[in-house]
């Protein structure tokens, strides 16, 4: 058996403004440094062919934009029971991809592959448009969200040790486009 693993997957598009976060938020958890155990990918649009290469009984946290009719910044979190997901109504989230979180996290399932620990961290966007760059707003907001997710990967294992930089000393740009994978 192979040794548990917390797995952070980044959803979105860096060409079309804030759909961009969840990678964003993958670049800067890179730049300050993850836990022995957290592993980070940037799925980008691909998210059903990253989850066909992670180990289903891992927890998975993925960030995404999401619009659940909230305020540009505001980060909805989502606990999927995902064998229930057609028994219990998932809220009015929708992604801004073809094949969002749930039916590809559905389509694992009827293959087999049932992800038992997610959560979903979704950001409102602001803006949703050609061009590189988050807006202001959801640019703000993702110092507080890379804090949560580290937090929340600690507390899934509570065996790591964070050896992550606080915010404070992990301060600057974010990262501009690129592959950000650190399995």
């Amino acid at each position: 058996m192979s040794e548990r693993r917390v797995n952070i997957v980044g959803v979105g598009n860096l060409l079309m403004g804030d759909d961009g976060v969840g990678p964003a938020v993958v670049a800067r958890l890179e730049a300050r440094g993850t836990p022995a155990g957290v592993c980070l990918y940037d799925a980008g649009l691909a998210f059903s062919d990253v989850l066909g290469m992670l180990e289903p009984a891992d927890p998975l946290i993925v960030i995404d934009a999401v619009r659940a009719g909230g305020r540009p910044g505001e980060v909805h979190r989502l606990r999927l029971d995902v064998l229930n997901l057609d028994a219990a109504p998932v809220p009015a989230m929708v992604s801004l991809h073809e094949l969002s979180v749930v039916p590809a996290l559905r389509l694992e399932a009827l293959a087999g592959r049932v992800f038992s620990d997610v959560t979903v961290l979704g950001v409102e966007p602001g803006v949703v448009d050609w061009g590189q760059g988050l807006s202001p707003i959801v640019a703000g907001a993702v110092e507080g969200l890379v804090d949560d997710v580290l937090a929340h990967a600690c507390a899934l294992a509570p065996t790591f040790e964070p050896a992550f930089e606080p915010a404070a000393e992990a301060a600057g740009d974010l990262p501009g486009p690129g592959p950000h994978v650190s399995p």
